[in-house]
């Protein structure tokens, strides 16, 4: 119950903060066009500094996601040594974003303006049903025709300032310069929920998501001790950030390196860091990305390191030896592109301070310029006789349990090899086989077969 009632004093709170920031957008447009509605035609448009309030600073800390992006916002105006007026304007202009999706109201004293003879063609009004504020909407609202607030406000548009730069906030060609929130900023501050893209929002990416546990992932001891190491950066990524001496001498990204056969856990590996940290993982589409036509392969790249940029997303490249392979000595056009490519890569995943992780079948495969930039490079190798036990141990238990337990030794041998990947195989196929029989333990007929048919597949005979 307590667990509860804090939830409810945080999202009290929440709505609070967000709610008086908005209310403060509201009364500011009301008194602005009541001003300017009285205005003579032909007249100076003064700016709106004098109408700017706040909120107290104390209210907005460490609430998020508003009032942590507020904060953000305020650091980087100290740090930038802003005016008192500019950082109020910032966070009206954020406000106002936010209000046409959840106090659209607040923009009924701008329609109403935006009917006149006067006013209708410099607010551009084009919806009578439902504003859509502009930049240029923006600019004559607060700052008029006072020439220098107009060029300072022109700052908070360029995709160097934390709202553009985040993708909190963006510009339509139409209506004209249209703003509006990222498809990432209605989920967090008006569903209150976080973002996960598809591909249906043009990320050529899907989330890795992953049933198992860490204890049912059983790996070399060298191996695990390597993943820790990418999870201890994961836990420690903002007290590193945050440390100057570190960030005089490293990059604030993480780059690993996964290699070994297929199916000894790689992806599962990339989906339980994920899960452990409390962050996405996203594997990224290869057939989505790669293209034959010049600069399209980097431009696809680029759009995910947009979008992944400063969301402490995990990207995952599985077998990423087409795109991160040896570069080739230069005899044609082709091969020039190509190295170009890699390049690029090389300069993206460098500069992306998130973690990367990169999958290969075989180390040798990859570009040793990308092999030196690596934090760490983890080895998977199929497992030895002792971890096959184990996972046919972990896999066939209640109903599924063997009613010949003996039978696993006969199959843990080098003989046959088998990898995490085709232990689960057989798991599938006696299952089905268990359900469909309705039956209580997998028979020695059962799990015969369902080793007889994974072998088959490897071109072994038992």
């Amino acid at each position: 119950m307590k667990n509860s009632n804090k939830k409810r004093s945080a999202q009290a709170s929440f709505d609070t903060i967000q709610e008086k920031e908005l209310q403060l957008a509201k009364a500011f447009l009301s008194k602005r066009c009541k001003y300017l509605e009285e205005l003579g035609e032909g007249s100076y448009i003064p700016s709106s500094i004098d109408l700017f309030e706040s909120i107290a600073e104390g209210e907005s800390i460490c609430i998020k996601p508003y009032s942590g992006l507020l904060h953000r916002m305020q650091q980087e105006a100290t740090k930038k040594d802003l005016p008192t007026y500019m950082m109020q304007a910032e966070r009206l202009i954020l406000a106002l974003a936010v209000m046409h999706y959840i106090m659209p109201s607040g923009w009924r004293p701008v329609v109403a303006l935006a009917k006149t003879e006067n006013w209708g063609f410099m607010l551009n009004q084009t919806n009578p049903h439902q504003f859509i504020p502009t930049k240029e909407t923006i600019l004559l609202l607060l700052a008029g025709d006072d020439f220098k607030f107009r060029q300072q406000l022109l700052e908070v548009f360029s995709l160097d300032h934390v709202l553009f730069r985040e993708g909190v906030l963006e510009l339509l060609h139409e209506p004209s310069s249209a703003i509006k929130l990222s498809e990432e900023y209605i989920n967090l501050l008006i569903k209150g929920k976080p973002y996960r893209p598809d591909f249906i929002s043009g990320f050529a990416a899907q989330q890795v998501v992953v049933q198992e546990e860490w204890e049912d992932l059983i790996l070399h001891e060298e191996t695990d001790r390597a993943l820790e190491d990418i999870t201890i950066w994961l836990a420690q990524r903002k007290n590193l950030a945050a440390d100057k001496l570190v960030n005089k001498r490293i990059k604030k990204g993480y780059r690993a390196l996964f290699y070994g056969p297929s199916g000894t856990g790689k992806t599962m590996s990339a989906g339980l860091i994920g899960k452990k940290a409390g962050v996405p993982v996203y594997k990224i589409d290869l057939s989505a990305v790669i293209s034959k036509y010049v600069g399209e392969t980097e431009k696809n790249l680029e759009a995910i390191f947009q979008k992944a940029e400063h969301r402490d997303w995990i990207l995952f490249f599985d077998e990423a030896d087409a795109l991160f392979g040896k570069r080739s000595q230069t005899q044609s056009a082709n091969d020039r592109f190509a190295n170009q490519e890699v390049a690029y890569l090389l300069q993206r995943i460098e500069n992306y301070d998130g973690l990367v992780i990169l999958s290969s079948n075989l180390k040798s495969n990859m570009d040793e310029a990308f092999t030196r930039r690596f934090q760490v490079m983890v080895k998977f190798s199929t497992p030895d006789d002792m971890m096959r036990r184990e996972l046919f141990s972990n896999v066939f238990d209640g109903r599924y349990k063997l009613q010949q337990p003996e039978m696993i030794a006969q199959v843990c041998n080098k003989k046959y090899n088998f990898t995490a990947a085709e232990i689960n195989n057989i798991f599938r196929y006696c299952a089905m086989r268990v359900l469909h029989q309705d039956m209580e333990g997998t028979s020695e007929a059962i799990f015969h077969n369902a080793v007889v048919s994974e072998l088959k597949k490897k071109g072994k005979a038992l």
